[in-house]
């Protein structure tokens, strides 16, 4: 994905573009120190999926800034970077819809918490067509965890949103035993995919696992509820 990051000092700048390199090194990264240039790219160019800026800008006014970008590109995800934390300016700008607020100084960890999240919400609008109220509890109780399985960092490759879709298909005996190539036509992916999912629930004993013996071939890894799990 485009990522734009405005921020007039050049060095502060620098540091923060290598966090978003470090953290997803395939995006396309565009610096920029002035919001005349950022608002003169805009115009030109096709507009970033995501937008890191400071509040404070010296050619333009921060609030103006946001109030332009959600008025025209209202696909832009918008991460204020700043160091004012006064209440005025966060409940301003939450209410102007910005997606996450990170006060200066911070550092590489909890940019990545937020490109995570951003992660789990565009891959949900991705993959679904119709939210259930779980779903939308996903998306828009960032801060709650709903199992003990989210209560840690999640590795790479693993979202919360799909991490929580997998444990819903169990807990709601939509499915009571699965492999991992079922797994992988329900949600929509990889195979390899599926399969990362449903280990990592092993791991947090959330799952068991119990060999499916075929007729040809290697006995195939089937995916069930433990029990103890299934009475909290």
């Amino acid at each position: 994905m485009d990522i734009w990051l405005l921020e007039d000092d050049f060095r502060i700048a620098a540091i923060h573009a290598d966090y978003i390199r470090a953290i997803q090194p395939e995006a396309q990264v565009k610096q920029f120190l002035s919001g005349a240039s950022l608002i003169e790219s805009l115009t030109q160019t096709a507009p970033p999926t995501v937008l890191l800026m400071d509040l404070y800008i010296p050619d333009v006014k921060g609030y103006d800034l946001v109030a332009y970008v959600r008025a025209h590109y209202p696909e832009i995800s918008i991460i204020m970077v700043t160091a004012a934390a006064e209440r005025e300016h966060v409940e301003a700008l939450f209410a102007y819809g910005v997606f996450d607020y990170i006060v200066k100084p911070f550092d590489e960890a909890r940019l990545q918490k937020a490109f995570q999240q951003l992660h789990v919400t565009r891959s949900a609008f991705q993959k679904k067509t119709h939210f259930t109220q779980h779903d939308l509890d996903m998306l828009f109780n960032r801060n709650s965890n709903s199992s003990a399985s989210t209560e840690k960092a999640l590795p790479k490759g693993i979202d919360t949103f799909t991490l929580e879709q997998v444990i819903h298909l169990f807990k709601e005996q939509k499915y009571t035993t699965l492999t991992a190539t079922q797994l992988s036509e329900v949600i929509g992916t990889s195979r390899s995919t599926a399969r990362r999912y449903l280990e990592y629930l092993v791991e947090m004993n959330v799952l068991e696992t119990k060999l499916l013996y075929g007729t040809v071939g290697r006995p195939e890894r089937n995916y069930v509820l433990r029990e103890t799990y299934e009475q909290n």
